[in-house]
């Protein structure tokens, strides 16, 4: 079928083109394809190998490069035709090398393609040939890969995407395989399957990237879904856009509000964040400089307890004692649109208080006020003539963003352990580097047997804060119960309960006790990093777990009645995955934590919905938390044990006896319940009954069955939003085959009707 003059080269002259590329790695070669041991790889490859499929270096993919190459693929053997054509034209070689990328940060490439000069040059200088990788953050987050001593790229390459780690902070793996859960089943690497054909799909490549919503703010330089990613790769996260209409952007430097370039006065650069704050945004006096009025207010809002002052100017300013400034006319900030700054430190904001306070004395960059109401954020507009007092300027905070003087409440900590010596140095040196200091810390040692106490007392030798230890002599097995030995012992008004293989951002606590400022708050808590044993970071959010319940709900922080908590969440799973996440108001914990009584695996949700009785929950969107997943741990445990599955269903007992929770919530949730019993316990197991045939769980499915019949209530004539419900799950679940998805489903659905009464009573 190839009719064209390259085809003509003889065999010699290939393989000199071939060697002199640089490109064929013969040992590798010779590696993955052991049948061209017996000859010279180049001979084999081009006798047969490119005709099988054979790849002549980790970083050339044939199937790739000719889908990508199409028609006008000149030569058959595809690395003759890159080598001939296809490099020059600009045709990249695999998912994993952006030629275009690569050849601008690698400068002159000496009459070599891309690749060819990578593998001799860029490689041994440490360069990486797409914006998508981080060498750096990959050595950090994969200590097994830094230990061994591969190079990153490389190995990400080679295996890393196939085993689900993260390039870098760009795209998320873990995020990216609930995207492709439909196809996980394949086999596929995420970050090839995102290349070939996920951004064209409109795939998310991270929870913090909507390539859609990117693509739309940049439709004057002619964007598409397809390059989105790539385009704030190399310039978009330098130049402070925004990748999202409410998340942060990844990897950039306006990704966090408190993270801005502020300049803050000489007297507390590092001074604990107050639970309120206000941005004054004043870009259209760069002539005349700010107004004597603007300049007394911001001294009066500076000497306003628990209030944070800043202010966005566009214009060099003096500073001001107690207020940070951000000068958008500075070269050194590389910011190349003003506009586009000032959106994003509103919704840097917005991210970071959902109840602060944007007050503009002069804005010729955007509407502010529309804006503003757009992002929802409360907005004032200060006539620069006016002059109010401090109690003006605080009443009228109050009715914007509830403000009122807030000193931060004691916390004590207290860290739960057995048996984690190889974590706890991480775990106490994550609780001593808070930048607000806990009032006390109370180690409670369950009989370890490797050597944790002897770190515990060398950390109670030098701690700043008190420190005290609890230890058993055996393991009681009954982590609950030590909570509650802790809680006991406690002083502070609030707790956290800190577990011992898990560790926690320096902001922790001054952001997540801001919540408190509402006496109601009963509980407040953030987001999760998902670590593994060395650390490595395996997601970086809980998102993908609380998806199937609301693709919104946790995308920025609230502040809800305990009780709404309970029926939009908690009645149906535990959505709080990791109490390390987790501040307690202690004078209700107190009268909470009896309720986990024996439990082993699911006490900490038995907690939660006790203490969302007694008051209000506040959630914090900023992974502030580390939460490490280990083999054998209790969590992967539970999740193998069918105690767990009865003590998930007495709290549905209870919170459904307690709570007036309508049908959906309660068919959702025992519908949840049978998924998890499906996928977790009986999943390839021929042993093991129905739920609701299972003898080692029957007193549960009665008690459940006993509370139907006195609620009355009957499995929904029209389960549209059942089976919706499940399909959801289904779907964002990769270790379900799409071919076995719709049997699960009418499984389950099968089993919802055994719990009625009727049970011959028809969907």
């Amino acid at each position: 079928m190839w009719n064209f003059p390259f085809q003509k080269l003889s065999l010699a002259r290939r393989k000199w083109l071939i060697s002199r590329s640089r490109i064929f790695d013969r040992k590798w070669y010779q590696l993955e394809y052991p049948a061209s041991s017996r000859e010279d790889p180049i001979i084999h490859y081009l006798a047969r190998g490119a005709e099988e499929g054979c790849r002549p270096h980790l970083l050339f993919d044939p199937e790739w490069y000719m889908a990508a190459r199409g028609p006008r693929q000149r030569d058959p053997n595809p690395l003759i035709d890159y080598i001939l054509e296809g490099a020059q034209q600009g045709i990249d070689p695999s998912p994993y090398f952006s030629a275009a990328y690569y050849s601008k940060a690698a400068g002159n490439l000496g009459g070599l393609t891309p690749l060819g000069h990578f593998v001799s040059f860029g490689l041994p200088r440490g360069l990486v040939p797409t914006p998508l990788f981080d060498r750096e953050w990959y050595l950090a987050n994969n200590p097994d890969v830094r230990s061994a001593g591969y190079d990153p790229f490389l190995h990400f390459v080679a295996s890393g995407d196939r085993d689900c780690r993260s390039p870098g902070l760009l795209f998320d793996s873990a995020w990216y395989r609930m995207e492709i859960a439909d196809e996980w089943h394949t086999g596929i690497e995420p970050m090839r399957h995102y290349m070939a054909k996920g951004a064209r799909e409109g795939r998310s490549p991270s929870c913090f990237f909507d390539a859609d919503y990117y693509a739309r703010s940049h439709t004057k330089e002619g964007m598409t879904r397809e390059t989105a990613l790539a385009s704030y790769a190399t310039h978009g996260r330098l130049a402070w856009h925004s990748t999202h209409p409410i998340l942060p952007p990844p990897a950039s430097p306006s990704a966090f509000f408190e993270e801005l370039p502020w300049e803050r006065a000489p007297a507390s650069p590092t001074g604990i964040e107050s639970p309120f704050r206000i941005v004054i945004v004043d870009t259209g006096g760069a002539s005349t400089g700010p107004s004597a009025g603007l300049r007394d207010a911001l001294t009066t809002l500076a000497e306003l307890k628990s209030l944070d002052v800043h202010w966005v100017t566009c214009a060099p300013v003096a500073p001001l004692p107690g207020v940070s400034i951000l000068d958008l006319s500075r070269a050194d900030l590389g910011i190349n649109s003003p506009e586009i700054a000032l959106d994003r430190i509103l919704r840097a904001l917005k991210f970071r208080d959902p109840r602060g306070v944007v007050c503009e004395a002069s804005c010729t960059l955007l509407p502010l006020a529309r804006r503003c109401k757009e992002i929802s954020l409360a907005y004032h507009y200060f006539n620069g003539t006016e002059t109010l007092s401090a109690t003006a300027w605080a009443e009228l905070l109050r009715g914007l963003a509830g403000y009122w003087p807030f000193p931060p409440p004691p916390v004590s900590v207290i860290v739960p352990n057995y048996n984690h010596a190889r974590y706890l140095d991480e775990r106490l040196a994550s609780i001593a580097n808070q930048r607000l200091k806990p009032l006390e810390v109370i180690f409670l040692d369950d009989g370890s047997t490797d050597g944790s106490l002897a770190i515990a007392r060398a950390w109670q030798a030098r701690s700043p804060v008190p420190f005290s230890i609890i230890a058993n002599e055996t393991n009681s097995g009954l982590p609950f119960q030590q909570w509650a030995k802790g809680i006991e012992r406690a002083k502070g008004d609030l707790i956290w309960i800190a577990e011992s293989d898990d560790s926690a951002s320096p902001r922790f606590l001054e952001q997540v006790i801001c919540a408190f400022r509402d006496p109601e708050v009963a509980i407040a808590y953030c987001d999760s990093d998902i670590t593994g044993p060395q650390g490595e970071i395996l997601a970086s959010s809980y998102r993908f777990y609380t998806n199937s319940l609301s693709e919104t709900k946790w995308l920025a922080g609230y502040v809800e009645p305990g009780q709404n908590e309970i029926i939009d969440a908690l009645a149906i799973k535990n959505t709080i995955p990791n109490v390390s996440a987790v501040l307690f108001r202690r004078s209700v914990l107190n009268e909470a934590v009896v309720e986990a009584g024996s439990f082993r695996y699911c006490g900490d949700w038995a907690i939660y919905a006790a203490c969302l009785q007694r008051g209000k929950i506040a959630y914090c969107p900023r992974a502030l938390n580390k939460h490490r997943r280990i083999s054998g741990n209790l969590t992967e445990e539970g999740e193998g044990e069918i105690r767990a599955v009865r003590e998930a269903l007495e709290i549905k007992r209870r919170i459904f006896s307690s709570t007036i929770c309508g049908p959906r919530t309660f068919w959702k949730s025992l519908a949840q319940t049978i998924f998890e019993y499906e996928i977790r316990f009986r999943r390839g197991r021929t042993d093991l009954p129905a739920l609701t045939e299972n003898a080692e769980i029957a007193d549960g499915v009665k008690d459940l069955r006993c509370l139907l019949e006195v609620q009355g209530r009957v499995f929904p004539s029209e389960a549209d939003g059942i089976e919706l419900f499940l399909c959801k799950l289904a779907s964002s679940c990769p270790s379900l085959p799409s071919p076995g998805r719709k049997r699960i489903i009418n499984k389950i659905l099968h089993e919802l009707r055994q719990f009625v009464k009727h049970e011959d009573r028809k969907i």
